[in-house]
C-alpha cells in the first residue's frame, strides 16, 4: 500500500521553488521519492536519495537517479566523492532523529564549497500547540506537529542554533502556515513569515558552509 504521506505536500513546494535547474542533489530521507521525482522531471536534476524503510524504497527507486538503502544515523559513508553535491536537502527528517546536528555535520563533506542545503522543521511554538498547552494538552498524533515519531522539537532559535553550531550559515528563512491554501498560493511570501514563532508551521532554511570551512579546505 502507498505511503499516506505520498504527496507533494507544500514544504516539498517551497523546497522545490529554491531549487535552480541542472542540480545534482543529494535528498536525506526521501521516503517515497517525491520530491526528487519532479526536481528530475521539471528541473532536469541528478537527484539520489538516502532512506531505510524498504517499502519507501521501493518506490523511490524508481523516481530518484540513485538510492542508497540505509539509516542516515548509522551510516558511515556514501559512494560520492568529497564535495559532489551542489544542493542536500533534510526534508522533514531531522526531528525524527536522536543527533540531528551531527546528521548536518557528517553530510557537510559531500557538499560543494559554494553549494547549500535546504533544511525543514516544524515549530514546536506554533499557535495551535500554544493554546493545547493552555488546556493542558500534548497527544501524539500520526502526522504533523505532534508526530508520535519525533524525537527533536524546534522553536526558531533552536533551529538556528543547530544549524550555526553544525557549520552553517543561513542566508534565507521562509515559513509554511499549516494551511494549504495559504502555502501554496503563496509558496515563498507566506504570511507566516511575518510571526515566524507564532503563526509558522514549519521552517525552511537555505544555508551553506560557514567561512571557516570554506577557508579549511582551500588550504
Amino acid at each position: 500500500m502507498l505511503d499516506t504521506r505520498d504527496y507533494f505536500h507544500s514544504t516539498s513546494n517551497v523546497i522545490f521553488q529554491l531549487i535552480e535547474d541542472g542540480k545534482k542533489l543529494l535528498d536525506v530521507g526521501c521516503g517515497t521519492g517525491r520530491l526528487a521525482e519532479k526536481l528530475r522531471i521539471k528541473k532536469n536534476c541528478f537527484v539520489v536519495g538516502i532512506e531505510k524503510d524498504r517499502t519507501k524504497v521501493e518506490i523511490a527507486r524508481r523516481r530518484c537517479d540513485g538510492i542508497i538503502i540505509a539509516d542516515v544515523e548509522t551510516l558511515k559513508e556514501i559512494p560520492f566523492s568529497a564535495r559532489y553535491f551542489d544542493v542536500i536537502i533534510f526534508v522533514d527528517i531531522l526531528e525524527h532523529l536522536k543527533e540531528p546536528g551531527t546528521i548536518l555535520d557528517k553530510f557537510k563533506e559531500y557538499l560543494k564549497d559554494d553549494g547549500y542545503i535546504l533544511v525543514s522543521v516544524p515549530n514546536v511554538a506554533n499557535w495551535t500547540i500554544r493554546l493545547k498547552l493552555l488546556f493542558g494538552r500534548w497527544n501524539y498524533k500520526e502526522l504533523g506537529l505532534l508526530d508520535k515519531t519525533h524525537l527533536r522539537f524546534f522553536t526558531f532559535q533552536t533551529a538556528k542554533r543547530m544549524l550555526e553550531n553544525s557549520g552553517y550559515t543561513i542566508t534565507h528563512t521562509t515559513c509554511t502556515s499549516g494551511f494549504m491554501w495559504i502555502d501554496w498560493r503563496a509558496p515563498l511570501r507566506n504570511p507566516a513569515n511575518i510571526w515566524k514563532n507564532l503563526l509558522a508551521y514549519q521552517f525552511i532554511f537555505k544555508a551553506v558552509k560557514s567561512r571557516e570551512m570554506g577557508k579549511k579546505h582551500s588550504e
